[in-house]
């Protein structure tokens, strides 16, 4: 199980990337949706996802 840091920084790796595709497909909106749940789950709030995309760009 992955744990709270690396949920971050994988859910601020895959925005980062569905940013920078012209068109995403289905696929990948879903599994960043996923990403993004698991995310979630685990407490991290979509403000500290952005600081964390922030930091990695």
């Amino acid at each position: 199980m992955p744990t709270k840091r690396e949920l971050l920084a994988l859910a601020a790796n895959t925005e980062n990337l569905i940013a920078k595709t012209s068109q995403p497909d289905a696929f990948q909106l879903s599994q960043r949706d996923r990403i993004i749940a698991a995310a979630h789950a685990a407490g991290i709030t979509d403000a500290e996802i952005s600081a964390a995309r922030q930091a990695r760009q």
